[in-house]
């Protein structure tokens, strides 16, 4: 009896998914606080800086990002991979 065995290997960096978070051009932001108002869990403003910022978070919630854009007057937040 003969037997044979295969070795699977599996790469599972190709199914794994892209990180994605938002961004803000802050050339074009005024500064509404629109974003900020929407989503404070992912926006807030610096008053040391004197800018609103992306809160660094593992993984942002597509929902409340894509809100946040659409109430953005100035078209300044995106995607980014």
């Amino acid at each position: 009896m003969r037997i044979i065995t295969f070795a699977v290997i599996y790469n599972f960096k190709w199914n794994e998914k892209v990180k994605k978070y938002p961004s803000i051009d802050l050339g074009r932001c005024n500064e509404c606080m629109g974003c900020v108002d929407v989503a404070p869990h992912i926006f807030q403003y610096n008053r040391l800086i004197g800018y609103v910022e992306v809160i660094e978070l593992d993984e942002y919630p597509q929902e409340d990002v894509d809100e946040a854009i659409k109430y953005c007057p100035e078209d300044c937040i995106s995607w980014e991979e």
